[in-house]
């Protein structure tokens, strides 16, 4: 795939975004998935976050794309919300969006910045790869309603919720070497991904969103999926060890059937063996594309 290089008449200016362009945003997203794309509803934080970068991409006065680089903590940056505007596809917009938050980043920290995609947008994934990112990890999707009540496994004290006087063990639990615990090494934050740290824990501890799995065997984190038209529960985060994943899920499926959800989704890792695992299980995967992760590490570094 070449990367296109439209030259456009007039030139295509990337800078930080200003309230003067919430109508532009608003013409630009009313666009994309039909209507319900999410980036209006977290676009006044986003102009507010004091450490993040949000950008527009402007073209004779008309915004044309946007994106926005979130830092999660010291040395853990986040590139999301990569946006243009149908007309405007193909011209090589997103590249430009994308140099502009990337040599920002390079610019005022250092560690390692991610991104996520799904498999089927070649373009994106052409674009970050050749600016150096690599893939670290991939995520299959799943959804299981629960179509009547029956009798779900028992899962009294098999969970257990954490307390403030967990995280520091959580923490451990989750980063002790050769345990591959924590799926690819990094947590689920709601789709942003970092590394795991004692700030992401104790976030989920206050909101009382994880639990200890059969003592200390596994961790789940599970929260209300934002879907008003349904009450699913979503899983986060299954940490535990490989051998024991399908039994983990299945007693988190029974745990959330037991807390009044309808049903459940989640995201499952792409490890070997796990989707036969699964589909002898009668698990189905919902969707026919998958979610990569990818990540860059400074230039400095």
């Amino acid at each position: 795939m070449v990367e296109n290089n439209w030259v456009f008449p007039k030139p295509i200016v990337c800078r930080p975004a200003l309230p003067m362009d919430t109508p532009g945003m608003l013409e630009l997203t009313r666009q994309i998935w039909e209507g319900e794309d999410y980036v209006p509803g977290t676009w006044t934080d986003w102009m507010a976050d004091p450490e993040g970068m949000l950008t527009v991409a402007e073209y004779i006065a008309r915004i044309v794309g946007l994106g926005k680089l979130t830092k999660l903590a010291d040395s853990d940056w986040w590139l999301e919300g990569l946006r243009v505007h149908p007309a405007y596809e193909g011209r090589g917009i997103a590249s430009r969006i994308n140099d502009y938050l990337l040599a920002y980043w390079q610019r005022v920290d250092s560690g390692v910045i991610r991104l996520a995609t799904i498999s089927k947008r070649e373009p994106v994934k052409y674009m970050v790869v050749k600016r150096g990112f690599k893939l670290i990890g991939e995520y299959a999707f799943f959804k299981t309603p629960f179509s009547k009540p029956g009798l779900p496994r028992p899962t009294k004290k098999i969970f257990e919720s954490l307390t403030q006087n967990d995280v520091d063990e959580a923490l451990e639990w989750l980063t002790t070497p050769g345990k591959n615990r924590l799926d690819f090494g990094v947590m689920d934050l709601g789709w942003k991904f970092a590394l795991p740290r004692y700030e992401f824990v104790e976030n989920y501890v206050e909101k009382k969103q994880i639990w200890w799995w059969q003592g200390r065997l596994g961790l789940l984190v599970m929260v209300k999926k934002q879907d008003n038209s349904e009450n699913f529960a979503r899983i986060r985060m299954l940490a535990c060890d490989r051998k024991e994943y399908l039994t983990c899920l299945l007693d988190a499926h029974a745990f959330a059937q037991q807390q009044g959800y309808a049903g459940v989704t989640w995201k499952t890792p792409l490890l070997p063996g796990i989707q036969d695992e699964l589909s002898m299980a009668g698990i189905i995967q919902e969707k026919d594309y998958t979610l990569q992760i990818y990540e860059k590490s400074h230039a400095v570094e």
